[in-house]
């Protein structure tokens, strides 16, 4: 649906392989503009404010700027329906999304709200994707299950629709999964809402910055030993409720005031379905381990996994 906002590349194409991405640009720009026609329409059908309304990060921006086209559309829908009042800076910069913060409306009682935006193309950047949807099952933007042969039929032929439908299967696991997390009472941000290519949750930090990730800091001595056993609950949690994080490292675990928040879920997987589950689990727990122990922490976490694992298995 964005895919405006990739750039292209023209290395090694042939000249007639360059024309024809050149005119299907054209033509993808052309329903580009009418999108944005029809925003703007529904916009102006709203009201005067919401139509004209350009957060203060866009505003900076060249106006041909594909951000700042990105961030409106994106983030606009959460503008009309009073959740946030203004887009102030970009948190976060990455391959798959940027996490940008925004100032929250007085009626959700908070200050500032994290905002996560998918790229349009975020599933070139996901290595080894096969092993996370390994026993996954294909559900829509509103999570219900998706059984029918055409979008099962398109993924496979990696159509456009079929892209579209891929994205929206990464986006929503990771929102239903941050959302059973935080019921749970891991320690993860609250999800707020969710549309499109766009989550957003409760922020962490302050108005003067997000909070850093562990890979960034250096912790207190005192603190270590606590927040490894924290973070360790955190992973038994994960699979008391038959997840995986599959990805977690100190570059997904945010410090503020002496806690940690873990984040980035696309990749979890579920325990009970995918084959792949236990190496993850391992993979996860040794990056942990390696972490803290740069503190003095000594530990196996072939051993720490299986503590985990044998039990759960049994179950």
């Amino acid at each position: 649906m964005l895919d405006q906002y990739d750039e292209y590349d023209f290395t090694d194409q042939s000249r007639e392989a360059r024309r024809q991405q050149v005119r299907g640009h054209k033509k993808r720009q052309q329903g580009t503009n009418g999108r944005r026609a029809a925003i703007r329409q529904d916009l102006s059908d709203m009201d005067d404010s919401a139509a004209n309304w350009v957060p203060s990060y866009a505003a900076v921006l060249d106006p041909r700027h594909h951000e700042r086209w990105w961030v409106i559309e994106s983030i606009g829908p959460f503008y009309r329906d009073q959740i946030i009042t203004d887009v102030t800076r970009l948190v976060k910069g990455g391959k798959e999304a940027n996490v940008y913060a925004c100032t929250a409306h007085p009626a959700t009682g908070r200050e500032l709200i994290a905002a996560k935006l998918y790229r349009p193309r975020m599933l070139r950047n996901l290595k080894n994707d096969a092993i996370y949807k390994a026993g996954r099952q294909l559900r829509d933007a509103e999570g219900k299950e998706l059984r029918g042969r055409r979008e099962k039929l398109a993924m496979r032929k990696k159509t456009d629709f079929g892209k579209e439908v891929d994205i929206q299967w990464w986006i929503g696991n990771e929102y239903r999964t941050q959302t059973t997390l935080y019921e749970a009472g891991a320690d993860v941000p609250q999800p707020i809402a969710h549309q499109g290519n766009t989550i957003l949750m409760a922020y962490v930090g302050d108005e003067h910055g997000p909070a850093p990730t562990l890979s960034e800091i250096s912790l207190p001595a005192d603190e270590a030993q606590a927040l490894f056993r924290r973070t360790l609950d955190n992973i038994a949690l994960m699979l008391e409720n038959h997840l995986v994080h599959g990805d977690l490292s100190a570059y997904n675990i945010l410090y503020w005031e002496g806690h940690i928040t873990l984040i980035d879920f696309p990749q979890m997987v579920d325990a009970r379905t995918n084959p792949h589950a236990f190496d993850l689990l391992l993979r996860d727990m040794t990056r942990v381990c390696d972490y803290y122990g740069r503190y003095g922490i000594t530990t196996d976490p072939q051993q720490l996994t299986l503590d985990l694992w044998q039990p759960y298995m049994r179950e």
